[in-house]
């Protein structure tokens, strides 16, 4: 298992850094499109945080989350990952959301926080049927590829895209149980 990291502010990196080690994930690629704003600064090799990073070269930040898995391909090879992408990471962590990744083995499985705003968070965890959907999709309106238009073509194929949510009182919303919530028919989250 390894983690794809697209980093956000020094705080935020810290954090989503501490998280991934938490959950015992030690392989880490942080993807840095141009300047890199004081990211490898921050994080150095990772030994301080206890995991190895591995700084991988971006397409840009218009080219979005898609862009970040398409510059980390070779890195990623055929492993399973999380991909952390946004300004904040789970309070609760992804210990037990991974855990039960490894146990459902769904293509993709979605952990996002439904508290809109700044510090929102998605958090991914992906086999490597994502690198075949992100080659397949076609190159959104907006010009790029969008992670939702990936996640609907692993949907659509039946390969198993399941959702969870975080415990409650960790963002004042959830359910409270953090247990996967089948497939995610009504349209998956943007990334």
């Amino acid at each position: 298992m390894k983690a794809l990291v697209v980093p956000a502010n020094g705080p935020v990196l810290r954090q989503v850094l501490r998280g991934i080690a938490d959950a015992g994930v030690v392989d880490v690629g942080v993807v840095v499109a141009g300047p890199d704003d004081g990211v490898k600064a921050e994080a150095g090799d990772g030994s301080r945080f206890g995991i190895s990073i591995t700084y991988l070269p971006g397409q840009s930040r218009q080219a979005g989350t898609v862009g970040a898995v398409r510059s980390a391909r070779e890195w990623l090879a055929d492993d399973d990952f999380v991909l952390c992408a946004g300004g904040a990471f789970p309070p609760g962590g992804i210990v037990e959301p991974l855990e039960e990744f490894r146990i459902r083995r769904p293509a993709a499985q979605i952990m996002a926080d439904r508290t809109p705003g700044p510090s929102s968070w998605d958090v991914y965890f992906f086999t490597s049927a994502l690198h075949t959907a992100v080659e397949a999709i076609e190159p959104s309106a907006a010009g790029g590829a969008e992670l939702s238009d990936a996640l609907r073509w692993l949907y659509d194929r039946g390969l198993g895209v399941t959702a969870c949510t975080s415990p409650a009182g960790e963002r004042g919303e959830g359910d409270g149980d953090g247990s996967a919530r089948g497939a995610a028919g009504a349209g998956p989250a943007e990334g």
